[in-house]
């Protein structure tokens, strides 16, 4: 008798037991040996770190979607530590598409960085080159720090999003409700193995009080068995609230071979603007090598003209993705 009643509680625990909402862990370790070599000066030498971990939930609603949530952190050698510097936002996805409210990367940057800005070429998205050469450069700004995104489902190889953020400038907020915003319209297009990726931004009181801000990409990547090749033209503009403009560009060729378990990398980064005298240019050689499903080595040499430092890098490391 009393096994029995042991046996109906359990089931009835079981039974009545609350369902909890999904919650995953993922992110990254990287640690690297760098040595920066300008053609004026003495060589230095540091060691590069990289942790990442996102920790994402979701919960499914009565209505079919999805209550989706992020709390991510990066810890580098420039980064701080604190818990949702990376990423923190909430919101909503299903067959209509995905909402989300909070910290999160511009979806242009996304694009930008990966796939045209693989093998070292972060400057693409996020170098600004000074005030004179890249100052409109919208995706430099890397988040929205409080910005409402929609991004759309798949429609037979298309797809988009439309993001808005604002307080992107503490420096140039006069109070308004909105103040120093940007806006991220892009788009992308699959089609017979050819990816096709558009963005335009823009932006008011970003750069300066006053001034307008806006930036454009369109890209191509695609494969041709173990070669893969894409190209990238980015420019943008920044206009002060005395009327100046000030205008520039980028361009990216990038190139991948694989070879079993190594690809070799290759990639060619040119820019110029107004006022900023001769492109500048970075060219760039890697070999990553696959270690095991998770991890993998590299060697990176990065060359920089005059205009874009004039220096050589190298870089060594090792990145394991979980």
């Amino acid at each position: 008798m009393f096994k029995r009643a042991l046996m109906v509680a359990a089931v009835a625990a079981a039974v009545s037991a609350p369902t909890f909402a999904e919650v995953s862990i993922s992110g990254s370790a990287e640690m690297g040996f760098m040595v920066v070599d300008p053609k004026n000066g003495d060589a230095t030498q540091e060691f590069d770190r990289a942790f990442l971990l996102n920790f994402d939930g979701s919960d499914k609603l009565d209505s079919g979607s999805k209550f989706i949530w992020r709390v991510s952190q990066k810890v580098t050698s420039i980064e701080g530590t604190n818990w949702g510097t990376r990423e923190a936002y909430a919101g909503l996805t299903g067959d209509w598409g995905t909402f989300k409210y909070g910290k999160q990367f511009l979806n242009s940057y996304l694009t930008l960085d990966w796939p045209y800005g693989i093998n070292g070429n972060w400057q693409l998205a996020e170098r600004t080159w000074g005030p004179a050469g890249h100052a409109g450069k919208l995706t430099a700004l890397i988040y929205g720090n409080t910005s409402v995104n929609y991004t759309s489902p798949d429609f037979g190889g298309f797809s988009f999003g439309v993001q808005h953020g604002w307080d992107v400038n503490k420096a140039t907020q006069t109070g308004k409700v909105g103040d120093s915003n940007v806006t991220d319209l892009s788009a992308n297009f699959s089609f017979g193995g050819v990816n096709l990726n558009a963005g335009y931004l823009f932006g008011n009181d970003v750069t300066a009080k006053g001034s307008k801000e806006n930036q454009y990409f369109i890209g191509a990547n695609t494969s041709f068995g173990d070669l893969g090749v894409r190209a990238v033209y980015n420019a943008q503009s920044t206009k002060s609230a005395k009327g100046v403009t000030k205008d520039s560009h980028d361009w990216l060729l990038g190139a991948n071979y694989s070879l079993g378990k190594g690809t070799i990398k290759a990639s060619i980064h040119q820019f110029d603007g107004d006022d900023f005298g001769s492109a500048g240019r970075i060219s760039a050689l890697a070999y990553h090598h696959g270690l095991s499903k998770n991890t993998e080595g590299y060697a990176r040499i990065q060359n920089r003209n005059k205009n874009a430092g004039d220096m050589n890098v190298f870089l060594v490391g090792m990145w394991h993705g979980f």
